[in-house]
This record gives C-alpha cells, structure tokens and sequence, in this order.
C-alpha cells in the first residue's frame, strides 16, 4: 500500500496492472455471495469513482482505483455480467450508476404463454397445472415451461387440417415440440402458427418475432418456417430465426446442417456458422459469417453482444422487461461488446451498461435514454 500511494511508483505500477489485465484470459471463480458483497460495497460507497475504458479489446484503470477495479473484475467473472465498451473515441470517463436506476425494481421476463386453439379458445399457460391439456386427434401436454404435442397418431384420410397458435408477450418465453418431433424455443413478443398434425408432403408452420428450431429429420417432409413473406426451407438441422417487426432484416442464423431461405425469385444456401440477412427494405438477401453464440443467446439465458449499438441493445431489453424505451435528445453513440444474464434485474443490467457513460433514468415501465 505504501508503494501504491507513492506518486513516482505511479506510472509503473499502472504498467504493470496494464499487462496483468490485458494478459489474463481465464476467468476467476469466486463463490456468488462474496461476489454480490463486493460489488454492492463498491457500488453503495464509492459511487465517484471514474473507471477510464479504452480501445475495443483493452479493459484499462488509473492505479488510483486499481483495487476497486480488481473487485469488479472478480465480480464480473463469477457472474458472466461483463460489458465492454467499444467507443466511437479514443477515450471515454463513464461513472459507475445513476441514482434513479438503482431504485427501480422491473424483474425480468419468464415462462409466460398462451395457446389458441383451432376453435378460437385460447389458454394462459401460466395458469394451467402440469399434465394433458385436452385429447381428440392428438394429445398436449404440458410440462413445466414446455408445451408437447404428440404426433404419433396419424390424421385419418381426408380429415381437415387444424391449427393451433403459441404466443408469447413481451417479456415472456416457451418451449414447444410439435408433433413430428421438432423442438422450437420461442422468444418474447413471439408467435408460431402451426398444425396439429402434419399431413400431406410438407411440415409448414408460420413464425412472428424469434424462434430458435431444432429441426427432426424426414427427407420425405420437408420442414418450412414461412415468415413475413420469406421461407425457410429445412431437412432436418438447427437453426435461428430473427424476425421481429422492429428490426431492419430477417436474419437465419445456422448452427448444423443446411438451410436454404428465399423470398420470391431470390434466394440462398446456407451452410453451419453463416447467418442470411433478408433487408426488409431491398429485399436482397446477404449471406455473412455468423456468430451463433449471439445468435441464440438468448435460448441460453443470456444478452450477449458484439459491437451491437444502445438502440439493438435497448430493443431487446425492452422486450424481455416489458418496458417502453425513449430516448431523450441525440441517441449515444456506443458500441458494446459483452454477456448480461437474462435473470438480472433490470436495475442491475443499467448498471452496467451506464459505465460507457449512458444515462437512463426509469419512470413506472419506461425507461429514459440519455
């Protein structure tokens, strides 16, 4: 401590703090609890404290607040709440929270759903006990956060085909099997439309919002996720589909086998760890290198991005919290690359992100961007 608090110890010591930060790359373990005690202590007592981010990969502090920063380091690691910024400047000073974000209680998003029927009739699945949901030409059953229909017993001849749609709200989520078998992941402000049992030479289903598909195999059937006048046209594979009415582009992330997309006269063949863009303006489609781990972070229970701006960012947190988003005056320019658990509350994910110096200010269920 005493050759820290030395002024002509100072630029060496921030050196070496320099090269031990940008030379760790394995993350540091520490139980849950003494993290949370650490980084609440940080927060509640220091709250002037500046920490100086620099560049796009290097994580950089003053040997001042080179203890406080070691604490958040250890922290962040043993939540995965990590967020870097990657700044239009060269440098940036970001203080650590703003008053008003702290006191919000907005809990995240969870296993929310309704179920309509072919009839009309429709069933919040919050409120429904494990166990069949109703039998006829095919059983539902429903466990836990996962709705399963089961398709082992075929249609009879010239029987009519009915449909049944899953919908999640903002802030909600859920899991399907339909009944060849595929496994679909739905995320907030979601829909899938989909047939009870699939007849003829085709598994067809209809998608709004994002869905994540584990695709069962039939090259006798080929399965197709028709979306917002694009298809998707699947064997058997696994896939992400990003369609919301908010976005830019209709984006078809693919982690195994192939899919092929096409709109119209247009189309494209994707092959594992790419991602086909759909501009909802020009209708052209772009096939880029993807990065699936984004892609279906959100299945996994995690925000995670790679240079994503606050207004993508913000998007999606408006969707798992349910809150409206405005923004007050020039929108920030930032860029952000990092991991936020989808569990944390929505006071503790501004937290974070207001170290690129971000304002946000939470009135009821809007949240204020400055």
């Amino acid at each position: 401590m005493n050759l820290l608090a030395d002024p002509e110890k100072k630029i060496q010591f921030q050196k070496l703090i320099d090269e031990v930060i940008k030379k760790t790359r394995t993350e540091v373990h520490i139980p849950d609890h003494v993290a949370a005690s650490i980084f609440k202590n940080i927060i509640d007592t220091d709250n002037e404290s500046e920490i100086t981010l620099k560049s796009k990969n290097v994580f950089t502090v003053t040997w001042v607040t080179a203890a406080a920063a070691a604490c958040i380091i250890l922290f962040i690691s043993s939540f995965g709440y990590w967020l870097f910024l990657r700044p239009a400047k060269d440098k940036l000073m970001a203080t650590t929270l703003a008053p008003n974000a702290k006191q919000t209680a907005i809990k995240p998003g969870g296993n929310h759903a309704i179920l309509t029927m072919a009839d009309g009739r429709t069933i919040v699945l919050d409120s429904v006990e494990n166990g069949n949901i109703m039998s006829g030409n095919g059983k539902i059953k429903k466990q836990g956060a996962l709705l399963v229909y089961d398709g082992s017993k075929a249609p009879k001849q010239g029987s009519p085909v009915t449909y049944n749609t899953l919908a999640t709200p903002r802030g909600g989520q859920y899991q399907l099997i339909l009944p060849d078998g595929s496994k679909v992941w739905l995320n907030a402000s979601s829909s899938i439309h989909f047939p009870t049992a699939f007849a003829g030479h085709q598994r067809n289903v209809e998608l709004t919002g994002e869905a994540y598909f584990e695709i069962a195999k039939n090259k006798e059937k080929p399965f197709h996720v028709n979306v917002n006048g694009m298809q998707v046209e699947v064997l058997g594979t696994h896939f992400n589909v990003n369609a919301y009415a908010d976005e830019d582009a209709i984006k078809t992330s693919l982690l195994e086998g192939s899919v092929k997309i096409k709109k119209g006269n247009i189309s494209g063949l994707l092959k594992p760890g790419q991602e086909g863009q759909l501009n909802k303006t020009t209708h052209n489609i772009q096939i880029k290198k993807a990065d699936v781990n984004e892609a279906i972070a959100w299945k996994n229970g995690l925000f995670e991005f790679d240079g994503a701006d606050i207004k993508s960012i913000m998007r999606e947190i408006g969707r798992w919290y349910d809150v409206e988003i405005v923004y007050a005056g020039k929108v920030p320019d930032r860029r952000f690359e990092g991991k936020i658990s989808r569990d944390a509350q929505l006071s503790d994910v501004l937290k974070i992100l207001e170290l690129s110096n971000v304002k946000f200010s939470v009135q009821g269920k809007k949240i204020i961007v400055q």
